[in-house]
């Protein structure tokens, strides 16, 4: 059992460095994410529409918590070699008020919205614990989370952005 979650926690780290890496484009050049993204506060509107819009994939019982929130989350990692300055849209969910017996039926629902939506898996293992999804258009990303108590998490988030849209100057 010890081995089972000192596994899962390194698979969880393995896949926040992996996704810093996606959402800072850190495998380019020197120009890596200087482009013009969109602003901060559309991405923090795109989370909310995201957050909102999945919410068709589970039933209509379900009461969503917020638990956590950023609305302008620190982007800058010296080590992914990115620019310093960009920002990250997030909102965590606890989903309550579904029956913990339902919970694979949940993450299938989950699933097959993000598919249909635009979104393709980027993993889903363990299954019925763990799902994680991105949108093909715009990079913002989904994570449904289940735990051992049946508890439900969804996490949207977006890349990292440019608070006014533009690249800043280097500091």
């Amino acid at each position: 059992m010890l081995v089972s979650r000192l596994g899962r926690r390194a698979k969880v780290v393995r896949l926040v460095v992996f996704a810093g890496v996606l959402m800072t484009g850190a495998c380019g050049g020197k120009d890596v994410g200087m482009q013009p993204t969109i602003t901060i506060d559309e991405a923090n509107r795109r989370v909310e529409q995201y957050s909102t819009q999945v919410r068709e994939a589970l039933p209509a019982e379900a009461v969503y918590e917020l638990s956590a929130y950023e609305d302008r989350g620190d982007c800058s990692d010296p080590t992914d070699r990115g620019p310093k300055n960009r920002v990250v849209a997030s909102r965590t969910y606890q989903i309550q008020g579904l029956p913990a017996a339902n919970v694979p039926s949940y993450f299938g629902a989950v699933r097959t919205w993000w598919q249909d939506h635009g979104f393709r898996i980027l993993d889903d293992n363990p299954p019925n614990e763990f799902l994680w999804g991105e949108n093909t258009a715009d990079g913002f990303q989904m994570t449904l989370k289940s735990n051992f108590k049946g508890e439900l998490f969804l996490i949207v988030s977006s890349p990292c952005v440019w608070p006014g849209g533009t690249p800043e100057p280097p500091t």
